[in-house]
């Protein structure tokens, strides 16, 4: 079972020396989790709203399409999937002063 990224180790180096920085992604989730309980009466609402205009007048295909997606578990698997391939992601960018990089583990 893939599993999601745990760390996240952020370096920015320039003219002076800073120390790393370590945030836990971990932490994020339970955040994630209580802003989707709060939220679920608004998205509730919009899923009837667009529910109740796409029998009187047609949605375009993209709103069709982003409502499909959200609204499924298909488009939950998919968010899961991609959050769960960060792992092992590392950025590079570098000028001719500066750097930064980040590494999700």
């Amino acid at each position: 079972m893939k599993r999601p990224p745990m760390l996240m180790h952020v370096k920015i180096h320039g003219k002076k020396r800073r120390p790393g920085l370590w945030l836990p992604l971990f932490l994020l989730v339970p955040l994630a989790l209580v802003l989707l309980i709060v939220l679920s009466p608004l998205i509730l609402l919009a899923v009837i709203i667009l529910r109740v205009s796409g029998r009187r007048k047609p949605l375009s295909p993209a709103v069709k399409a982003v409502f499909r997606v959200v609204c499924s578990i298909r488009g939950i698997r998919a968010a899961f999937d991609l959050l769960c391939s960060l792992r092992g992601l590392r950025v590079d960018v570098s000028s001719h002063d500066e750097r930064v990089y980040i590494s999700v583990i």
